[in-house]
C-alpha cells in the first residue's frame, strides 16, 4: 500500500514490465491531479502486442469520472537513458520490483520539482489472458482528424500510429474548411491550439521520433502524393477516409496504403442521452454547454451592481426559452427588443425620426411602426439596415442603462439584457459577461419560417444579416444551445447559474 501523500499535479509512474500498466495505472491515478505518466522496461513482458493492449486497456477502460491525463510513454526504458517530460514531474512512484533502482529513476527525469516526492506500489500479478495481435511496423506512418480537446479516442489512436512506425509520424489536423459540419463547430478549438496538443502529446510519449503535425484542407492531405508513407491509421468512423486516399494515390501512380483501423472507445462518462455512447469531441462540446468557457474581466465602466449579463444570439435561436429559465432562478429581464417597441410608439422622437428616414410605408394608419414592412425595407438592402441601426441603437441601449439602474436601485443583484444584436451594437460592453445563446442556422431558418409566417429566402436572409454563431462565440463567457431536449437546456442554465454565484460575491 502506498502511504498518504498531498496529491501532485504531475507524476510519473515507473513499472518493470508494460504488462502492469492498466492495474497499476487505476490503482494510483487519485494521486495526481493533472497528468499521469507510464514508464516501462523493456523485456519479455513489454512486447509491442503487450504495449498494444495496454493502451486500448488504458484509454477505453477508464473508471468513471476519472478526469487525469494519462500519457503511457512507449519508448522502453533503458539503463542510462533520460527520460523528457513536457511537464514537471512532482510525484514519482515505482513498482516494489524496482525497489533496487530508485535512485537512477529519480536521476533519468530531466524535468522535476527538486523535492519530488518518492513512492512506492504494491505489485500486481500480471494479466495470463494470452495477447495473439502481432504488431508491424513502418517507417512512415500518416493519419488525420480534428483532435479538439484531445482525449482518450485520440490517444489510442495516436499512440497506436506512434508504435508503428520506427521513423516518422505525420498528422494532418482539420482545418476550419473541414469542421464546420461537427456538432457545436463553433466551440471546436482554434487550430493552432490543436496542433500544439496533439505534438506535446507525441513528444511526451515518444520523443525519438520524427513528427509533423499541420493543417490539412481535405482527406488526403499529404498521403495523396508521398511516395514515403506507408502505413495509414484510422478508427472505423473514418476507414472510409482511407479508401479515398489509396484510390487517389493509385490515380498519382503511387503504392497503396496499409490501412490499420482502430476500433471506437465507449464513453464511460455518457452525461445525458443526447451524447454519443463513443467517445467523442461532440459529447466535451455539449458538456461545455452552460460552464465558463472565457474568463470575464472586470468593467470598470460600468457600476457593480446589479451584476449585468449580456444574453446575445441570433434571431430565433432561443434566447427567450434561456431568459425564462433566468427569470425563475431570479434574474431581473430587459429585453432590448422590446424597448426598440416601445420607443416606436406613435409620439414619441424614434418613431418620428423613422418615418422621416424610411417614409411614411412604414408607419400604419395608427401611427405604429409596421416592423414587418420595416424588415422587408432593411434586410433586403445592408446600407438601410445601417442606417435604421444608427437611429435605433442609441436609444435603446440609452433607455436600456436607465432601467438597469432602477431595477439594481429596487433590489435586484442580477440583470439579464436580452438582445439579438448584443454583438452588432457593441452593448456587452455595458456587461459584466456575455452569455450567447446558437442553434445551428438551418435550424433557425426552419424556427423563423414558423414563427412570423415567411418564406425560406426571406428567413434565411434575416439569419444570414445577422452575426454568425462563430462571430458571438468569440465573445463569449458562456455559451448555451437550447437544440436538444427542456432537460439538456435546464441543465446548461443551471450550470450557468451555479457558476454565476462565484462572481456575485
Amino acid at each position: 500500500m502506498m502511504s498518504v501523500v498531498p496529491m501532485a499535479n504531475n507524476g510519473i509512474l515507473f513499472i518493470s514490465n508494460a504488462a502492469k500498466a492498466h492495474k497499476l495505472c487505476s490503482k494510483i491515478s487519485k494521486c495526481v491531479k493533472n497528468v499521469l505518466y507510464i514508464n516501462f522496461n523493456s523485456g519479455p513482458e513489454s512486447t509491442l502486442s503487450i504495449v498494444n493492449k495496454q493502451i486500448i486497456d488504458i484509454y477505453s477502460k477508464v473508471p468513471k469520472n476519472m478526469q487525469i491525463d494519462i500519457r503511457l510513454m512507449l519508448k522502453p526504458r533503458e539503463t542510462g537513458n533520460k527520460i523528457k517530460t513536457n511537464n514537471a514531474i512532482e510525484l514519482i512512484m515505482y513498482d516494489k520490483d524496482l525497489a533496487n533502482e530508485v535512485d537512477n529513476l529519480k536521476y533519468s527525469l530531466t524535468n522535476k520539482r527538486e523535492n519530488v516526492d518518492i513512492e512506492s506500489v504494491e505489485n500486481e500479478k500480471n494479466a495470463a489472458e494470452e495477447v495473439k495481435e502481432d504488431v508491424k511496423v513502418y517507417d512512415y506512418v500518416a493519419l488525420g482528424g480534428t483532435f479538439d480537446r484531445l482525449h482518450n479516442g485520440h490517444k489510442i489512436l495516436l499512440s497506436q500510429a506512434v508504435l508503428r512506425a520506427k521513423k516518422h509520424v505525420t498528422v494532418g489536423v482539420t482545418d476550419l474548411n473541414m469542421i464546420q459540419s461537427k456538432k457545436l463547430w463553433e466551440l471546436i478549438q482554434p487550430i493552432e491550439i490543436r496542433i500544439k496538443a496533439v505534438l506535446d502529446f507525441l513528444t511526451d510519449i515518444n520523443p525519438d521520433l520524427e513528427y509533423n503535425v499541420l493543417p490539412i484542407q481535405d482527406v488526403y492531405g499529404p498521403t495523396k502524393d508521398n511516395p514515403n508513407f506507408q502505413l495509414l491509421v484510422v478508427s472505423e468512423e473514418t476507414s472510409r477516409g482511407a479508401i479515398k486516399i489509396n484510390e487517389k494515390r493509385k490515380e498519382n501512380g503511387l503504392n497503396p496504403l496499409d490501412v490499420y483501423t482502430i476500433g471506437l472507445a465507449e464513453d464511460t462518462n455518457q452525461q445525458s442521452y443526447e451524447e454519443e455512447a463513443k467517445l467523442s469531441s461532440s459529447n466535451q462540446r455539449m458538456r461545455l454547454l452552460g460552464t465558463i468557457i472565457r474568463e470575464p474581466r472586470p468593467n470598470p465602466n460600468i457600476p457593480k451592481h446589479p451584476y449585468v449579463i449580456g444574453l446575445a444570439g441570433g434571431i430565433a435561436s432561443g434566447k427567450s426559452s434561456i431568459t425564462e429559465k433566468l427569470k425563475l432562478k431570479g434574474a431581473a429581464i430587459l429585453n432590448c427588443d422590446i424597448i426598440a417597441h416601445e420607443l416606436y410608439k406613435p409620439g414619441l422622437p424614434l418613431n418620428h425620426t423613422i418615418a422621416e428616414s424610411f417614409g411614411s410605408d412604414v408607419i400604419t394608419d395608427e401611427g405604429e411602426v409596421d416592423r414587418r414592412k420595416l424588415g422587408a425595407t432593411v434586410f433586403s438592402d445592408k446600407s438601410q439596415l445601417q442606417r435604421l441601426n444608427s437611429l435605433v441603437w442609441p436609444a435603446v441601449i440609452q433607455e436600456a442603462q436607465k432601467r438597469i439602474k432602477a431595477l439594481g436601485e429596487a433590489g435586484s443583484s442580477v440583470v439579464v439584457m436580452e438582445a439579438a444584436v448584443m454583438v452588432q451594437a457593441g452593448w456587452y460592453k455595458y456587461c459584466h459577461q456575455l452569455w450567447t445563446v446558437i442553434i445551428p442556422p438551418e435550424e433557425a431558418v426552419k424556427r423563423l419560417q414558423a414563427r412570423n409566417n415567411l418564406s425560406e429566402a426571406e428567413a434565411k436572409q434575416r439569419v444570414s444579416a445577422q452575426p454568425s454563431n462563430q462571430e458571438q462565440v468569440a465573445l463569449a463567457n458562456v455559451v448555451f444551445s437550447p437544440y436538444w431536449s427542456y432537460e439538456h437546456t435546464q441543465g446548461q442554465v443551471d450550470r450557468a447559474w451555479e457558476n454565476l454565484q462565484i462572481y456575485l460575491q
